[in-house]
């Protein structure tokens, strides 16, 4: 477990400059090695992280981005999952941002009602 933790560290370390820029479509599907698809799954982790707690924000403001359901807790698979079918859904591009991606994904899979409009058995 502490050489897993050392490995990340030194990855966090070495990619540091390569994580000031925004991870790209075509990186992320196509990592050089196994480090970078690690840092890749760390990434789109931090990046979740990031638009849930955006989200919260904008929800106690009253306009909320997406509305997951409380108590689901989603893995780096099913993240990474909803990010790729937005990139299908979007015909995306190799140069297409992974984060965009992400949030329109999770836009897509967790919508919040509009005021006016209900959900019935046919939809």
């Amino acid at each position: 477990m502490n050489k897993w933790i050392l490995s990340a560290c030194f990855l966090a370390l070495t990619a540091a400059p390569a994580a000031a820029g925004d991870v790209r479509l075509d990186s992320y599907r196509n990592p050089a090695n196994e480090s970078f698809r690690i840092f890749n799954h760390m990434y789109l982790d931090g990046v979740k992280g990031g638009l849930m707690a955006y989200n919260a924000w904008l929800r106690r403001h009253g306009q909320p981005s997406f509305c997951m359901p409380g108590n689901l807790a989603s893995s780096t698979e099913q993240t990474e999952e909803i990010m790729l079918k937005s990139a299908d859904k979007r015909s995306a591009k190799g140069d297409a941002l992974v984060a965009l991606l992400l949030l329109w994904g999770i836009q897509d899979t967790y919508p919040c009602e509009k005021p006016g409009t209900e959900k019935t058995d046919s939809q």
